[in-house]
């Protein structure tokens, strides 16, 4: 607990809380595909289903929205954190992620293209 909330100060942007169908893909075959649970201009956290692939060296993050397809590809990116979500249900065998990233240097085009993502596909909670 302590080093979530270590994590949650060192944020310098807001993050926003993604709508319904927006997913995060990491991997050349999107192996490791989830829900995008926040996202802000600097970084990204998605939840996703513990294949135990590894994927040290997936050096590629698409962003999809469901009902348009990619909606961004080709984000550079590093590792912040991924750990195991505790289950609600004791029976389930499924295990569930949350993987944090940091985007890299981006484009100009991604730049406008996250701006204009996080204007129109999160929630603002405020």
């Amino acid at each position: 607990m302590l080093d979530r909330m270590v994590s949650d100060e060192r944020r310098q942007q807001k993050r926003f809380k993604a709508q319904e169908g927006a997913f995060a893909a990491l991997g050349a075959q999107d192996n490791r595909l989830g829900q995008i649970k926040d996202i802000s201009i600097q970084g990204l956290s998605f939840r996703y289903i513990d294949g135990n692939e590894t994927l040290e060296n997936a050096n590629e993050l698409k962003i999809i929205l469901g009902d348009q397809g990619l909606y961004l590809d080709n984000l550079p990116f590093k590792k912040i954190s991924d750990f195991e979500i505790k289950s609600e249900f004791s029976f389930s065998t499924v295990k569930m992620r949350q993987i944090g990233l940091e985007f890299g240097e981006l484009t100009a085009e991604q730049k406008t293209r996250l701006d204009r993502f996080i204007q129109f596909h999160t929630i603002n909670e405020d």
